[in-house]
């Protein structure tokens, strides 16, 4: 089934400050409040990593925090509302994290889902 996978990753985030599960309570205390204006959920899946060797010394040594969200289409059929919720989840978290720089990747994905084998 064709869907969407949206990415977003933070930069210049400082590990001694935030890890995966801070940014996940942001993430979730913004999808909660999105779901209850909403109803619909903007899960997501939190990886971490850090950028080395490139010459823009802000961005060494500073850890990046990128989210995967998905969306299900026999969940939400409409991508026009999924994304206007993803967006409103976006720009809560981008506020609480004090306005990091991002980059945001939005690509069609065909995914096949089993549920008995």
């Amino acid at each position: 089934m064709i869907t969407e996978n949206y990415s977003v990753s933070f930069f210049g985030l400082d590990p001694r400050y935030y890890s995966i599960a801070i940014i996940g309570n942001i993430w979730n205390i913004a999808a909660d409040k999105v779901y209850e204006e909403t109803g619909i959920r903007i899960s997501g899946e939190i990886q971490e990593s850090y950028i080395v060797g490139q010459d823009d010394e802000e961005l060494n040594n500073t850890i990046i925090f990128t989210i995967q969200s998905t969306r299900v289409p026999h969940e939400i059929a409409n991508s026009t509302e999924y994304w206007n919720a993803y967006e409103a989840v976006l720009e809560e978290v981008r506020y609480r994290l004090g306005n990091p720089r991002m980059n945001l990747t939005v690509a069609d994905i065909n995914v096949t889902n089993f549920e008995l084998i």
